[in-house]
């Protein structure tokens, strides 16, 4: 069973839920606040409209994982429902980050729309991706452990370079120039985060059409 999914690891939720809340609830407040002040200059306003914009979206994905969670459960205690039909088979879309909450954060943003699965390190994702096919696959590319993700990608490129095909890197902070010339002459696409919430969607969904 996968924790990031809803309806699964509740208790480990929970607690995931009250880490994320607090520090989200601080930020729509200062974002508001900034928002409001008819001191600061329009471009400084706009800003943290933004990211007020963003911190509510994060709240209510977080609040519908919680429902979700909630939900699955009591239908667990409940007798089998008849399935109903999904309309097709979703997109599959791997996605590996050794940082726990963006995982999860990835994850929910995405699992309405597409069949997501997650790892933390660079030895599971290649069990994964020898194992199974996936439409896409996220990789953090400053992935922490003995394997990177600058060597998970050239793995994939000697061993599965279909699968290399279909990686789009994703990299925080300041970007080296050596990480900046290992981007481009790869010839992948890079998201950088932070991320917006919208813009991750709409990315994943024009790479896996």
């Amino acid at each position: 069973m996968d924790p990031t999914r809803p309806g699964t690891g509740g208790e480990a939720f929970a607690h995931l839920h009250h880490d994320l809340m607090n520090p989200l609830t601080v930020v729509v407040g200062y974002a508001q606040m900034l928002a409001d002040r008819p001191d600061l200059d329009e471009e400084a306003r706009s800003q943290a409209r933004r990211i007020l914009e963003e911190a509510r979206e994060c709240v209510r994905i977080v609040e519908r994982a919680r429902a979700a969670v909630h939900a699955a459960r009591r239908a667990e205690a409940a007798p089998a429902a008849v399935a109903v039909a999904t309309g097709g088979a979703k997109k599959r879309v791997m996605i590996v980050d050794d940082e726990q909450v963006i995982l999860r954060l990835t994850a929910e943003i995405l699992h309405a729309e597409f069949d997501v699965t997650t790892c933390d390190n660079a030895n599971e994702a290649l069990r994964k991706l020898l194992i199974d096919e996936y439409d896409l696959v996220l990789l953090d590319l400053n992935l922490g452990g003995r394997i990177g993700g600058r060597e998970l990608y050239d793995t994939l490129l000697v061993q599965q370079p279909e699968v290399a095909d279909r990686v789009v890197f994703v990299t925080g902070g300041i970007v080296s120039d050596d990480e900046q010339d290992f981007i481009t002459s790869s010839g992948r696409e890079c998201i950088q985060k932070p991320f917006h919430i919208n813009a991750l969607r709409e990315a994943v969904r024009r790479l896996t059409a």
